[in-house]
């Protein structure tokens, strides 16, 4: 008896190929269909991903052209899961996507909702987090008036609120969802890895708070700190961050927040109020990969009212010491500044004179309204020798709004 050798899969997947293209040229797309299946199964047998893929997706094809969605999808769905083998996630989220369009238009409800719930998982294994909250947000548009339940949407469901927004349910419903997904052989590893990171994600930790006191009000242009820290059950390396941080504020410094490998990590921040108003920082969310769990974590925000920038008042007075007979009428030049970062307003200037001294023009207080920052203003003193000795002249310069008091003392000899 002779023993034939069967032909290699390669061989005869490339059969199959040939004869789809000429099915397909006579008109006849539902066999070329069947000769690209067939030939991407040889091909997926023989450890050819690449190719199973290219004629899984030619099947697929070839099904739409005899408008066949329910086939179109099923190809589609064989794709994916031979991309999910080769862990090309990205990939397979877009084939799951369409499979679930396509199943939705032929009313293939749960099994629309399972693609939608496979796509999205597979965009939070590759931490393309924005367009899962775009597909969920689409998902429950498309899906609001229809009662039925799919474990795998719903697992998808709940990553994203943990993972994308930030939730946190406890690890009963957790489980739950887990269990009702039903995960294929195929689809395991991806499910699992995803679980594990929102497992993970709940018992990590990010937190802003005050370095120092905690403070309602903070002053304009006056720099503020905070401190950023994280802990995590697991080693995990920072590989994205992001932040909100409102108009009125800016980093003191260009800030890098960098750990490789690491449990927990801090970090000082620091944030010069800007503008009065409002002010936000946060949240942060941190994108965490460790070696076999992915997590995607929010911190507190923290907000705050932020005052006018504070003034600064400075006083001179010249000259310092000053001779007179009794009788004599001294002149005293006073110049006022504003060294702060804010404006001054309702100044009062007072002066104060021993006995033997009396103001000669005016009187002994003077008020200002406004002094902007860095503003000065001058203006002269007169005042009258009336007894011999050492006279004292002290001027008081009083800020109402702060209480702040600035005073220089000068001295007038007289004979």
């Amino acid at each position: 008896m002779f023993k034939f050798f069967k032909r290699d899969p390669i061989s005869k997947a490339k059969k199959h190929v040939e004869k789809a293209i000429e099915e397909f040229e006579e008109g006849y797309p539902d066999y070329a269909c069947s000769e690209y299946e067939k030939a991407a199964r040889l091909f997926k047998e023989a450890d050819r991903p690449d190719f199973a893929v290219k004629y899984f997706r030619e099947a697929a094809w070839a099904a739409l052209d005899f408008d066949d969605h329910v086939k179109v999808a099923e190809m589609k769905l064989a794709a994916a899961g031979t991309l999910l083998t080769e862990a090309r996630f990205d990939e397979a989220a877009v084939l799951y996507s369409e499979a679930s369009d396509h199943l939705f238009k032929e009313k293939k409800i749960r099994q629309s909702m399972r693609a939608n719930g496979l796509a999205v998982i597979c965009y939070l294994g590759t931490r393309n987090f924005d367009t899962c909250v775009n597909i969920t947000k689409k998902t429950d548009k498309r899906y609001k008036s229809i009662k039925a339940r799919e474990g795998m949407m719903e697992l998808a469901q709940l990553c994203v609120r943990v993972l994308c927004h930030g939730e946190e349910p406890t690890l009963k419903e957790i489980q739950k969802a887990i269990s009702s997904a039903k995960p294929t052989e195929v689809e395991s590893y991806l499910v699992n890895y995803v679980a594990e990171s929102v497992k993970v994600a709940i018992q990590t930790e990010v937190e802003l708070q005050w370095a120092g006191q905690k403070q309602y009000e903070v002053s304009a242009k006056t720099p503020i700190e905070f401190e950023l820290k994280f802990s995590c059950p697991v080693p995990v390396s920072i590989v994205d961050y992001r932040y909100n941080l409102s108009n009125s504020l800016s980093f003191a410094n260009d800030i890098a927040l960098n750990a490789v490998n690491q449990t927990q990590e801090s970090w000082l921040l620091v944030v010069n109020p800007v503008l009065s108003g409002d002010g936000k920082i946060g949240p942060f969310v941190l994108t965490l990969q460790g070696e076999s769990v992915l997590v995607n974590k929010h911190s507190n925000a923290i907000e705050f009212r932020i005052g006018k920038a504070p003034s600064k008042l400075a006083l001179d007075v010249s000259p310092q010491r000053v001779s007179a007979d009794i009788g004599d009428e001294v002149v005293f030049d006073v110049m006022i500044q504003n060294t702060g970062d804010g404006p001054a307003g309702n100044i009062t200037v007072r002066t104060e004179l021993s006995d033997g001294l009396r103001i000669s023009l005016g009187g002994t207080e003077k008020s200002i309204q406004f002094l902007g920052a860095g503003e000065r203003m001058s203006f002269q003193v007169y005042i009258m020798a009336e007894d011999v000795g050492d006279q004292i002249t002290t001027l008081k310069l009083i800020d109402t709004k702060t209480g702040e008091e600035v005073s220089k003392t000068v001295t007038v000899k007289v004979t």
